[in-house]
């Protein structure tokens, strides 16, 4: 999440020069500030991932992503911070919920705006060709109405998929976070967020609670 917010032209915005999206009532921190605050995001998230003072890491992490949400608020990041907020409370369990939410609430949301249709997928297919932006995975438009269906009937199946098989449940999770994040730049930081919360539900997770 750090390298992707320090790659996406966030100095811009605390350098004054950009406008970002971020609560306007609270104080901008100044470009060194971030860089320090990124720095210290991927320290601690080094040491969740070595296993190094896990507690207090978490701890670490939350109060830093918590403070980077002041700064530039994206959904991902939000996500992020409840669960490792969730983690630093001590309970996996409301960790599991929010990937959970997040799957309903994505798949209720897309039943609702037609997503269905292809539509929307084509137009933000449409987007990043206009932009210049190059996926690792170029999907077809004519593809969009399939992928749209897929990828919705994946986020409403996931969560009972998680709940009952969760070793079947990670797989699906950790494949429909790989296509999307392949064929649609800046994702990557969202994908392995959602795969690591998926990881909680495995037996091997659910008994250190």
């Amino acid at each position: 999440m750090a390298l992707q917010e320090a790659d996406s032209g966030h100095l811009g915005v605390a350098a004054g020069v950009l406008y970002g999206r971020r609560p306007a009532f609270l104080p901008l921190l100044p470009p060194w500030v971030d860089a320090v605050l990124w720095l210290a995001l991927i320290a601690a998230g080094a040491a969740l991932a070595l296993g190094w003072r896990r507690q207090a890491a978490l701890r670490t992490a939350t109060v830093l992503v918590a403070l980077s949400l002041t700064q530039a608020y994206f959904n991902q990041k939000m996500f992020l911070f409840l669960i490792l907020a969730s983690l630093a409370l001590e309970s996996p369990r409301a960790a599991r919920a929010q990937l959970l939410l997040l799957y309903i609430a994505s798949a209720a949301f897309k039943l609702r705006d037609g997503f269905w249709t292809g539509a929307s997928l084509s137009a933000l297919l449409q987007q990043i060709t206009d932009r210049g932006l190059a996926p690792l995975v170029v999907l077809p438009l004519s593809l969009a109405p399939w992928a749209a269906k897929f990828s919705l009937a994946a986020e409403a199946m996931i969560p009972l998929a998680l709940w009952k098989k969760p070793v079947w449940g990670v797989a699906a999770v950790i494949a429909l976070h790989l296509g999307f994040s392949l064929c649609v730049p800046g994702l990557w930081a969202f994908t392995c967020a959602c795969i690591a919360a998926a990881l909680l539900f495995l037996p091997a997770q659910i008994a250190l609670e």
